[in-house]
């Protein structure tokens, strides 16, 4: 609750320091709270085998993801397309603390990297609520 409000109050601010970062900041926001929403239903062992795919907004864009799943056990987290022009550790990192949890509640962002981190975590809850039976 204290996140989705948070996540409001940027929707409803107006001061941002130019139009694009207004777009990416609310997008951010959004699909933050779209992800906040999927957890319930990013429930692994209810997800079809295979690889889905989903994105969400990083620090410069959209960051793309395939989630493999086999046997209800996540398989595979990989970036498959991006923008992001550094922090490529979050990557690794991320997808490693997802693979390790086997969820994508309780994933800490990777410091100094946390949008391209939420990111991924947000596409693959996305993917993984797509995909569930």
């Amino acid at each position: 609750d204290q996140a989705i409000e948070f996540y409001n109050k940027v929707l409803s601010d107006n001061n941002f320091r130019n139009k694009e970062y207004e777009n990416r900041f609310k997008a951010r926001a959004r699909e933050s709270i779209e992800a906040i929403e999927l957890f319930e239903k990013a429930d692994v062992s209810k997800v079809a085998d295979g690889t889905h795919t989903a994105s969400s907004t990083g620090y410069n864009g959209q960051i793309d993801v395939a989630v493999g799943v086999s046997s209800g056990r996540i398989e595979s987290v990989k970036v498959t397309k991006h923008r992001e022009k550094q922090f490529y550790s979050a990557f690794n990192d991320t997808e490693a603390s997802i693979l390790k949890l086997q969820s994508v509640r309780g994933v800490d962002g990777t410091s100094g990297a946390t949008i391209t981190s939420r990111a991924i975590v947000n596409a693959t809850a996305k993917a993984l609520a797509g995909a569930s039976q």
